[in-house]
């Protein structure tokens, strides 16, 4: 070798990086295996966690509809719907509207009456009530939740009227969702003078609300609201409002909600009120009464049952249908294919049925709903859409923020549980693998030449 060659080697040998020691090197390795291997461990996690995620949003049309059925998930009310999970996310949190549905539960973390929310895509939120708030009324689309104001449910905004109803005396819907009507000023007591006597304050005022705007009209005052009952006709463009103030005789009064005709009124017997919210026929002509066999509506009687009456709007006339015997305290609440739906509770029974009242009685529909008292369901879906789909419950992972921290804790524990196992597992029994410590034993030591 030339002496300029081997100057040109030593001159690259000094400037090459310094070749790392078998220690190095075998550490480095180990870093990046543990590495993989708890990236994979992770990965495994997150699989099962994202299975565990989506369970029953995805499969409530196609095994309801059944192949070639053209069905989407929102289109289909579902058969049962279960109780939310404590730590179920909050409504102002994260709207889900459009929905489906709404109940009230007891099942909530402060141990008070909660909204739950069932939303187009079958998720559930909580929307905790102030004490003695009550639900609100859901809109017939879905869209608007109105109590004392108007909550937009796809957004979670609250839309302040120009005079907050009452919120007592439920709202009543227009069918096409663009107006209401409500209660302002409730009589829901009786004041007292200085002298003990009582105090008459102002009538109750029953007012139209325009959604659009926010703002309300009086069409009517009312002595009396505690069994205030109302019902749009199909088109928007007449109200029947029932009422019963004490030491009066049942009134329907039919009012034009454009103020260009006087009210009609029609007497009633203390065993007739109106059916419910959605009391007009589909055609207009005619308003659904729902007369008491055993008893007067106010007298709440024991095994009461009734019968549906037609009262003819142009003519005030009143017929009765051929049902007769069914049992329980009627809420009619929607039409379809012809035939009312109903509501019922019965006295010293839980729970609330739905019914289709037919020519000869009443036919149950497939729809549960846990928690207390009726739900509210969307009018739109309930007279189109699929009833009794498969059965919903909640997501555990649809959960409030500080909920995921018992989550992030227990994941991580599993992380190093598997990184500590598949460790052990590569160094226990292996010929030549080096021990634990990770360093190689020197040469000529009694472990190596073992």
């Amino acid at each position: 070798m030339s002496g300029r060659l081997a100057q040109v080697l030593a001159e690259t040998a000094e400037q090459a990086p310094p070749v790392p020691s078998p220690d190095d090197l075998w550490r480095r390795g180990r870093h990046r295996r543990r590495r993989r291997q708890t990236a994979a461990a992770l990965a495994c996690l997150l699989l099962v966690a994202a299975l565990a995620w989506s369970p029953v949003r995805s499969r409530t049309a196609l095994e309801f509809a059944g192949p070639g059925a053209d069905v989407l998930p929102s289109e289909v009310l579902p058969s049962e719907v279960a109780e939310p999970h404590l730590w179920q996310r909050t409504f102002h949190g994260d709207p889900n509207g459009p929905v489906k549905l709404t109940f009230t539960t007891g099942h909530s973390l402060n141990l008070e009456t909660a909204l739950v929310l069932i939303g187009d895509d079958g998720s559930y939120r909580l929307d905790y009530l102030s004490p003695g708030e009550e639900p609100g009324v859901l809109s017939p689309n879905g869209r608007w939740l109105l109590g004392q104001n108007m909550t937009d449910l796809t957004t979670g905004d609250t839309r302040k009227l120009d005079r907050a109803l009452s919120g007592i005396t439920p709202a009543v819907w227009a069918p096409d969702s663009r107006t209401a009507v409500g209660v302002i000023g409730d009589d829901t007591g009786t004041s007292y003078g200085p002298d003990g006597q009582e105090i008459d304050g102002p009538a109750p005022e029953i007012v139209l609300v325009d959604v659009a705007s926010g703002f309300t009209r009086t069409i009517l005052r009312s002595p009396d609201t505690s069994r205030w009952r109302a019902a749009f006709s199909p088109d928007g463009g007449r109200l029947a409002v029932f009422s019963a103030a004490p030491g009066h005789a049942p009134r329907v009064l039919i009012i034009d909600t454009h103020g260009g005709e006087q009210p009609r009124e029609i007497t009633l017997t203390d065993r007739q009120q109106l059916a419910g919210p959605a009391a007009w026929t589909p055609d207009g002509s005619r308003i659904l009464l729902t007369a008491g066999d055993t008893c007067a509506w106010a007298d709440l009687c024991q095994e009461q049952t009734w019968h549906p009456q037609r009262l003819d709007a142009a003519t005030g006339t009143i017929a009765d249908d051929t049902a007769r015997g069914l049992r329980g305290y009627p809420t009619v609440v929607a039409w379809r294919d012809g035939e009312p739906i109903a509501q019922q509770t019965r006295d010293g029974h839980d729970g609330c049925e739905t019914v289709t009242v037919t020519a000869t009685g009443a036919r149950t529909l497939p729809l549960a709903v846990a928690g207390g008292g009726c739900a509210d369901y969307a009018r739109d879906l309930l007279e189109t859409g699929a009833l009794g789909g498969p059965g919903i419950g909640p997501s555990p992972w649809q959960a409030q923020w500080w909920a995921y921290l018992p989550a992030a804790v227990l994941l991580l524990v599993l992380v190093q549980v598997v990184r500590v196992i598949v460790r052990r597992r590569t160094q226990v029994g292996v010929p030549g693998m080096p021990p634990a410590n990770g360093r190689p034993e020197p040469a000529g030591s009694p472990e190596s030449e073992a």
